[in-house]
């Protein structure tokens, strides 16, 4: 089973469903879903709006995509 990304951890943490919090965002619930498991990232505004609604530092929301392990950027390239 995958690791539950930080997004959802926080969200469930402060009780939101993922209707919720694209309500609070204006965007669909399926784009919450690709953000929690990684499918797509949300745009830098977005980013931010969602650290401010979940109450979370960005770098903290978002540190597995601010932070590519080694091993990662070298499956990349």
């Amino acid at each position: 089973m995958k690791e539950k990304r930080r997004l959802s951890l926080y969200r469930e943490a402060k009780g939101y469903s993922q209707i919720e919090i694209a309500e609070k965002m204006s965007v669909t619930q399926q784009s919450i879903s690709s953000w929690e498991t990684g499918r797509t990232v949300p745009k830098p505004y977005q980013m931010k709006l969602l650290s401010q609604v979940l109450e979370v530092d960005m770098d903290e929301l978002f540190h597995d995509i601010f932070n590519v392990n080694r091993e990662e950027e070298t499956n990349v390239l």
